[in-house]
């Protein structure tokens, strides 16, 4: 019987390093936001659309970098406003340092100038991870045209990128079995419905294994070598329903 169950929580929508996948879309980003780092730029903006990876591309660089730089990962700026404040009151200008914000677009104005005013000290560097909605309205924010330093996009990825995506997180799990069961013509249905989008693809490869798991044990061998398109259409139709 294959292990349907816990190839679902492979794909459980949350931001953990051990999910993170190399694909070359992400990859890129997070070099090119790697490199202005060390360029000690002062702002930058990550953007991307919900769900697009920013926040585990966020975890990746502060967990390559931690050990070697000054750098702090701030998941929520809004719930953690206080404590981001008096970190910045501790900044030394005579060490770089580097702050990873993520869920910039909830910051409230008076938060965004604070933070110009720090970055403009002329020793910190400071990433902004927002939604593509937010960028126009942020960059029309007094100051700030003139000072954001690099705007970096993360780009949809491509089917093959999904392809790899699901097949990477079973093989590395010793899930062999349950990889070769899909075709191309599943990747394509996946990717057709997710456009893009690794959030989507999560969760509706999650709500596929769970219902995978329903007939296979209600109809133990009926779901043999290949997993049938019908199946993802459920799972489709199941995720409409839910977010109707």
């Amino acid at each position: 019987m294959a292990k349907f169950n816990e190839a679902k929580e492979l794909f459980r929508d949350v931001v953990n390093l051990d999910f993170y996948i190399p694909l070359s879309s992400s990859e890129k980003t997070k070099n090119d936001l790697i490199n202005a780092i060390e360029q000690k730029e002062k702002m930058i903006l990550l953007t991307g659309e919900a769900g697009s990876g920013k926040s585990l591309i966020l975890k990746k660089i502060y967990a390559e970098l931690k050990n070697k730089k000054k750098i702090f990962y701030v998941a929520n700026p809004y719930l953690e406003i206080n404590s981001l404040l008096n970190l910045l009151k501790k900044i030394e200008l005579n060490v770089h340092q580097i702050l990873l914000l993520d869920e910039a677009q909830l910051l409230n104005s008076e938060t965004w100038e604070n933070l110009r005013i720090y970055a403009d000290r002329g020793n910190v560097t400071i990433v902004f991870a927002t939604h593509d909605t937010n960028v126009k309205k942020l960059l029309e924010k007094k100051h700030f045209s003139t000072r954001i330093n690099y705007i970096i996009p993360i780009k949809k990825v491509t089917k093959k990128d999904v392809e790899k995506f699901i097949i990477t997180k079973l093989l590395k799990n010793n899930m062999n079995e349950i990889a070769d069961m899909f075709s191309d013509k599943n990747f394509k249905k996946i990717y057709k419905y997710s456009k893009g989008s690794l959030r989507a693809v999560n969760q509706l490869m999650f709500k596929l294994f769970d219902i995978l798991d329903y007939f296979d044990k209600k109809y133990p061998g009926k779901i043999k070598d290949k997993i049938e398109n019908k199946y993802i259409e459920i799972a489709i139709m199941d995720l409409k329903e839910f977010n109707a």
